[in-house]
């Protein structure tokens, strides 16, 4: 008989940790649609909220590390890693709120976010 579908004790914590795994899933796809109004799968959101605003995505190709630092105007600083596994990291040029983030999605790829005007 299948371990799922045992009446034992075995066959409990198998059918729990399964839907626990379920419940996980279906929460952090809630929560990042929520969150970041994109779907946990892509790495390039529209938008991003950070430092009490709304960064939005600047149509144009990604840029490389170097490029991205001359944009920021200076030194690049990590600032979050997004929650629940998300991969980006944004980064900023100093201590202040800053004009533009960097979310990186490769070896060497940045996608550029601009602070929205509001």
């Amino acid at each position: 008989m299948s371990p799922i579908l045992a009446q034992g004790r075995a066959g409990n914590i198998i059918r729990s940790l399964l839907i626990l795994a379920a419940l996980v899933l279906l929460m952090r796809t809630a929560y990042l649609l929520w969150f970041f109004h994109t779907p946990a799968w892509t790495s390039r959101p529209h938008d991003i909220r950070y430092c009490g605003g709304w960064y939005e995505r600047v149509d144009t190709p990604d840029v490389t590390g170097g490029q991205a630092t001359k944009t920021a105007g200076g030194r690049r600083k990590e600032v979050m890693r997004s929650p629940v596994f998300r991969p980006i990291t944004a980064y900023r040029p100093g201590s202040a709120c800053p004009r533009y983030l960097f979310s990186k999605v490769g070896k060497d790829v940045y996608v550029t976010y601009r602070a929205s005007e509001d």
